[in-house]
């Protein structure tokens, strides 16, 4: 081997180590960040917002499973132990999982991101398929009211706080502009639904309560007492509906969308899907508002111009 072939491999040969050294450098610094869990994806948007890069956001509750009947599995329970923060908010599975986490690990520390929200009481409605409420504390879908997920913001940054004191300088910047885009948010909202004629909205599962109550509209559910609905409340509904001039009924993923179907062809509505537990709260409010403003029945004959 010359001079010049012996140069060319050990240059090859250091630039592969310096590549391999920064990959376990970037890797173990990865791995050093805090761990935050969450319950539910919307709980994550907030938190990477006000976090940022600080921490690696967990979330337990998969695409398309019920919140209200879902046990997180045993491997998340031990990833779970081996976080730093926990943030709950009000689902039925939290309190059991809190407690075995935290039998497993004294360094996790538990927060409400609802502490101090007064949440609307539980009604027939709220209940999971085998009768139980849904969330010891009230309807649990606070996250649906800008209102409520400004406040929500403010529980996290101070469970941060609290859990993570050496983190970045920017948390109150975070959370000022975080609650500035939720409040612009909201305004959008407001102004797609501000001249609706019909303010009925009919869905499967009545986790939009708060939405309703924000934006002034009836909300109409499907489910009955956690179940598929009987043949006199659905009858009831159809009738509701159709006085109300309904011609849009959202179901959920996360929920059988056949009584929802059976009541949009009685009443000759359009069935579409909306996910409250989308990730991307603010893309999912401007597109339920979108959706709202769009299915409005046609002008009278004497309205027209």
């Amino acid at each position: 081997m010359n001079d010049e072939q012996s140069i060319f491999r050990n240059a090859r040969a250091l630039c592969l180590f310096v590549f391999l050294a920064l990959g376990a450098v970037a890797g173990g610094a990865a791995q050093d960040k805090p761990v935050v869990f969450v319950s539910i994806p919307p709980q994550a948007w907030l938190v990477k917002r006000l976090a940022g890069e600080a921490v690696e956001v967990q979330t337990l509750l998969p695409a398309g499973a019920d919140p209200h009947t879902y046990e997180p599995t045993s491997r998340q329970i031990r990833k779970l132990a081996g976080a730093s923060l926990y943030l709950t908010v009000g689902m039925p599975f939290e309190a059991p999982l809190a407690s075995r986490a935290a039998k497993l690990s004294a360094s996790l520390k538990v927060a409400a991101m609802d502490a101090g929200i007064a949440k609307r009481e539980a009604s027939e409605h709220d209940h999971d398929p085998a009768g139980h409420a849904c969330g010891e504390g009230g309807d649990p879908h606070i996250w649906l009211s800008p209102r409520l997920l400004c406040a929500m913001a403010s529980n996290t940054v101070a469970a941060l706080d609290r859990a993570l004191p050496q983190g970045p300088a920017s948390r109150k910047a975070d959370l000022e502009r975080t609650v500035a885009e939720i409040r612009g948010t909201d305004e959008a909202v407001r102004e797609k639904l501000r001249n609706l004629k019909m303010r009925t909205w009919v869905v499967y599962h009545p986790s939009w309560r708060y939405f309703a109550e924000e934006y002034g509209l009836t909300l109409l559910a499907v489910e009955e007492d956690g179940k598929a609905p009987s043949a006199k409340h659905l009858a009831d509904l159809i009738s509701k509906t159709q006085s109300a001039g309904v011609k849009l009924v959202f179901t959920e993923p996360q929920y059988d969308k056949r009584s929802a179907l059976t009541l949009s062809q009685q009443v000759g509505a359009r069935l579409d899907v909306i996910d409250p537990l989308q990730e991307d709260w603010p893309a999912l409010m401007r597109e339920v508002a979108k959706k709202l403003a769009a299915c409005q029945p046609p002008p009278a004959a004497g309205d027209r111009r």
